[in-house]
């Protein structure tokens, strides 16, 4: 079933980008890079990183439906 097989590669991308999302704000490496006397757009600029890590991921799997 290469059907199957494609959707579980999809939801292991998805899960890695997920744990690193939540390893960047829910851990205590937080308070490590609020510490940094960072300027104050820091957090949007690892927010921004996030969502095109979304975005990217989002666009591969669409280009791997249209290729199938």
């Amino acid at each position: 079933m290469p059907g199957k097989d494609k959707d579980s590669h999809i939801f292991e991308r998805n899960l890695i980008a997920l744990i690193l999302v939540l390893v960047l704000f829910l851990s205590p490496l937080t308070e490590f890079w609020a510490a940094l006397d960072a300027p104050w757009y820091s957090p949007y600029l690892i927010w921004s990183l996030a969502i095109l890590i979304a975005f990217l991921l989002q666009r591969s799997i669409q280009s791997e439906d249209n290729e199938s």
